[in-house]
Formats: structure tokens, sequence, C-alpha cells
């Protein structure tokens, strides 16, 4: 908000000149002055004139509105001072921005009775606090045989770790320099901690103020018992876990705690001694003794030194006591149901039984199932091998980092970083595979929804007669393609945000230049802004890296190619690189390859 004040003066140099005083202004600062009125003299000859000077701000309305936009949410309480002056008491309030609190009656009237200012004009007082125009009103004469110095009072907290002062502004007499408040903080027994940075700001601009800090002194650190620390969660029995709602997740029971070999489980910190501190008096504060503790113990867990213990071999943590064991497989010997809840574990994960619906297993090993896996997650960072069939009901998936065998998949989404291999049937599922998807043993059905491989693709049977719309892609490794579309969108987005952040930066710099210095709470704001830039910039820079590393591996991938060893059927579509090709009539034993943009077909 642009400061505007009324100045009394001869000429329009010397209003200028009084306004730059007012408003604290330095260097080559434009403003506006104009000429509102007249005072004094005979028949408003030989008087002075009244001047209105406010600051040139020179922004478009485009500028203000951006400015605005950036600056909503900083909110300014209004203000108020009083002075005395030559011709009397004057008080200025300058009104709130934003949703701030306006100046309110009651604190202007206690800072005039601390003052113990005489024949107050109350209702000047409350039209100015009513209009808050932000220009010297007056409230009361100047008598000068009332004026007294400035006045200071200590007092120190109960716990002598503070010291205090209450400061009485000087009424038309001689205010405190800092030496002298320093000066009566010793006599009253302040010697240490005695802050006379802050107590220099003061002094420079000396106001009405209560419990004003001005020493403190150092409490005593106390010294820190040994902790036992444990770097794993503790197994706890559960019917459940709470949602951020309120209610129960029966799937996730959280029953497992997994470590990995050589994972650090407990650590001990040693007592820390205390540190003795001292108070504004001078007085020393000694500190308490700390306790210690012992380091605790168990199965496939040994000490690494006396304050670390670690896990040898990866699985489960269990608490027994003060004992700390490690088991290494975990086995469920049935379902992996409501009596399980999901399963997370640090090694291999063996499910004798099926996995139910809605449920998730996710291993760091591998991941074997001797039974079906019905609409459930299974996650692993090896293999996954299902013996009888997956069975997705168009919501579940599969990914593994390894490879993934089952003896089907209906209505299912299997991801794989290496190999699929399907003994009977894909049916109506989307699959994907780093290398090669493999539906050729027993029937070797492939029909419907979509296959993408990063090499090969090859099946007994694809489509069907019924010419069932079935999308075969090879060529490209599928996953790098989704992770290049996703960074792109990353990287536009922090775009924009940048552009953004550099219009607010401009505006603000363009004011700062205009006006010699920006007000604080806009200050604050380029600050933070250029901070904001700064991050974007080097978040953009680094996305833009990884994203050309990752394209460059579009460049070096290998032509795919796909086989048929019975029948294909049309319905088909085959995409091989960036070259498709339709499937109209229904072809036996072929290949299909990529050559010179175009997808050829081969007889096996």
């Amino acid at each position: 908000m642009t400061d505007k004040i009324k100045v009394v003066a001869r000429s329009k140099e010397e209003a200028m000149e009084l306004a730059r005083k007012e408003l604290a202004i330095e260097g080559n600062v434009a403003l506006n002055i104009v000429e509102v009125g007249k005072k004094g003299g005979l028949l408003g000859l030989g008087g002075k004139k009244v001047y209105e000077v406010s600051l040139q701000e020179g922004l478009t309305q485009r500028e203000k509105d951006l400015l605005a936009l950036v600056s909503d949410g900083l909110d300014v309480d209004g203000t108020f001072k009083i002075k005395v002056a030559d011709d009397g008491v004057f008080l200025k309030i300058t009104p709130p921005e934003g949703r701030g609190d306006p100046v309110s009656y009651q604190l202007v009237r206690l800072a005039l009775e601390k003052k113990e200012i005489v024949q107050i004009d109350w209702k000047a007082v409350q039209n100015a606090i009513h209009d808050a125009t932000g220009e010297w009103v007056l409230i009361a004469p100047r008598l000068p045989e009332l004026d007294r110095d400035g006045k200071v009072r200590v007092e120190i907290s109960n716990d002598k770790l503070r010291a205090y002062i209450s400061y009485t502004p000087a009424l038309g007499g001689k205010e405190l320099s800092a030496e002298d408040i320093i000066r009566i903080l010793k006599e009253n027994q302040v010697v240490y901690g005695i802050k006379e940075d802050r107590i220099y700001r003061f002094a420079e601009k000396p106001t009405q103020i209560d419990n004003f800090l001005v020493a403190e002194g150092t409490p005593a650190v106390p010294g820190k018992d040994a902790e036992i620390i444990y770097h794993f969660e503790k197994k706890k029995e559960s019917v459940g876990t709470q949602r951020e709602d309120g209610s129960i997740d029966f799937f996730n029971l959280g029953l497992i705690t997994n470590v990995n070999a050589g994972q650090v489980l407990v650590t001990k910190k040693e007592p820390v001694p205390g540190i003795p501190g001292k108070t504004v008096t001078g007085e020393v504060i000694e500190a308490p003794v700390p306790k210690n503790r012992e380091l605790p113990g168990g199965k496939n867990v040994e000490k690494r030194d006396d304050n670390t213990l670690v896990a040898t071999i990866a699985g489960q943590v269990v608490v027994e006591g003060n004992r700390i064991s490690v088991l290494p497989v975990y086995e469920v010997n049935g379902d992996v149901d409501l009596s399980t809840g999901n399963i997370e574990f640090v090694g291999n994960v063996l499910v004798k039984g099926n996995v139910m619906e809605g449920f998730k297993v996710k291993a760091s090993g591998n991941v074997e199932v001797w039974g079906h896996v019905f609409g459930a997650t299974i996650e692993a960072d090896g293999d996954v091998v299902i013996r009888k069939g997956f069975v997705g009901r168009n919501k579940a998936h599969i990914h593994a980092r390894g490879s993934v065998q089952v003896k089907f998949i209906e209505n299912g989404i299997v991801k794989a970083d290496k190999d699929i291999i399907v003994s009977d049937a894909i049916m109506h599922s989307n699959i994907s595979a780093g290398e090669m998807v493999q539906v050729t043993r027993n029937k070797g059905l492939l029909v419907g929804g979509v296959t993408r491989a990063g090499r090969l693709i090859e099946a007994n049977i694809i489509g069907s007669h019924l010419a069932t719309s079935t999308e075969l892609e090879v060529g490209i490794d599928p996953e790098l393609k989704n992770r290049l579309k996703e960074m792109e969108e990353e990287i536009q987005k922090s775009r924009l945000n940048l552009d953004k952040t550099l219009k607010a930066i401009d505006i603000l710099e363009k004011l700062k230049k205009q006006q010699g210095e920006l007000p604080e709470e806009k200050r604050l704001m380029l600050l933070r802004l250029q901070a904001t830039a700064a991050k974007l910039q080097e978040d953009i820079d680094k996305r833009k890296i990884e994203y050309d590393e990752e394209k460059s591996k579009l460049d070096e991938t290998d032509k795919g190619r796909i086989n048929i060893y019975k029948m294909i059927y049309p319905g088909v579509k085959i995409v091989i690189g960036k070259s498709a090709y339709n499937i109209y009539n229904t072809m036996n034993r072929t290949s299909f390859i990529e050559e010179e943009g175009e997808v050829r077909q081969i007889t096996l």
C-alpha cells in the first residue's frame, strides 16, 4: 500500500523535503505532490500551503493484479504512532491490510495514559481511529512544563534466566541511550547474556513497550539417559489397522516386520552428561547425572559393536521379552484371507493355498502360490510362480521384477521386467513383459486384450474365429514408453510453475527499482519467490537429464518378433516398433518381423 501524507510548507520544494524526512526516504525515489489547500496569512495571502505527497508506484494495472494475486494471504494489522511536536501532540492511525485487525481505541488510550499526556481531545482520538487516514491528527496541546525524560524499569524472571525492561518514552525530554539502558541493567545485577544488539536497535527508535527481553541466561542442559532405539516396528496383535476416517482395514493387519541381512535392528545411545547453565545474574546452574542401559540380543542377530545389533539373515523380526530374533522364511499354510491379512515380507513368500479377492502379497524375493489367485494383487522383486490360474476380475494385477509363470490368466493385469510364461491361455488381459511373452504349452491360446513385450511374443493360437479384438506389440520396452510420457508431463508442469514465479519476481524487482526499497512484506515475498524459482529450475534441469538418458534407450531397442505356431485369426493388430499391421485373414504357422519400416510375414 502506497504511503501518503499531508505537509504544510511555503513552497513545493520545501514540501518535498519535509515529506522525504517524514517517509524516511533515501535515494532517488519518485514522489507525487499535489497542492490541496492553504493555511494562515492575511486573507489567505503570504501563508503556508498544504500539500499531499505520495510515492509513485509506476505499475500497470495488469502488474498490480498479478502482484495482488501473488500477495493473497498477506494480512497486516493496523498501526498507530504518537509524536510530540512544538505545535502539539499528534496521532497517526494506519489502516490494516487484507484481513488484518484495525487499531483498537483501548490500545491507543492505554498508550496515551502511559505517556501521561494531559488535556487530550478524546473525540479527536476516536475520529482518527475510525477514519484511519494515515495522516497526523492533533489530539492535545504541547505543555513544556510536563516534559520528562524516558524511563526504564528492569524485571528478572523467577528462574533468573531472563531479564526484561518496560520503557516509557520521553515526553518532550531526552530518551535514554543504549548505554544508559545497559548501565541500568548492571545496576540491577543483570550482568550475563545481555542482548546489546537488540538494545541498540531499540534505542534508535524507542517506543512504549512492556516486558521487552534484554538479557537471557543459559539454562542447564540436562544429561540424557542411555537410550535403546528399535529400527523396526514391533509386532502387534491386531484385528486390523485404522484408516484416516476411523474405519478398520481388515486387509492390512500389520503382523509382519521384515528386515534384511546386515540391517541394523537396535542401536544404543550412550548416556550424555549434562551441561551447566548460568543465570542473568551470573550464578551457575548444575545439571543432573544420566542413567546407563544394556544392549539386548537373540537368534540370527549379532553385535557389530557395543552399541549396535544387526540381523545376520533376511526375514521376519520377532521380539520375545528382552530378546530380538530374525526368522528366515514366511509361509502361509492355508489361504491368504482375513485370518492372515495382506502379506509384506523381505524374502521369499510361500502360500500353500489360494490368495483370496481383495488381498495383497508383496515380497522382496520370490512369491509362490500353490493354488489360485482370485482378484488379488501379487508384487515381487523376484519371480512370481502360480501353480494354478490368475483370475484378475478386471481389477487385480501381478507385477514381478523378474519373471511370471502361471497356468492361465483371465481378465487380469500382469507385468514382468523379464518374461511372462503361461502354459494354457491368456484371455482378455493386459500383459506387459520387458523381454518375452510365451503361451506355447498345452492349448497355448492368446485372445483379447493387449499384450506387449520388448523382444518376443509367441503362442500357439492368437485371436479367435469370432474376430475378437486382440493387440500385440513388440520391439519397445512398454515400461520405458510409460516412463517417458510421465517424465514429459512432470517437466511441462514444472516449466509452467517457473514461468508464473518469474513473472511475479519481475514485478517486485521493478517496484523495488522505482521505490528504492520494498515494504517488509513484499521484500519477504521476493525472497520466497526467488528461492522457489531456483528450486524449480534445479528440478527441471535434473528431470531433463533423466529424460534424455531414458529416451536414448529407445534408439537402442532391438526389433521384435511375433511367432504363431498354429493359427492367427482376423481381428488381431500387430505393432512392431513404429510399424503396424492388421490381420484380415486366418493364417497358419507364421512369424512377423519389421523390415524397412514395414511389418513382414514369414512362414514358419
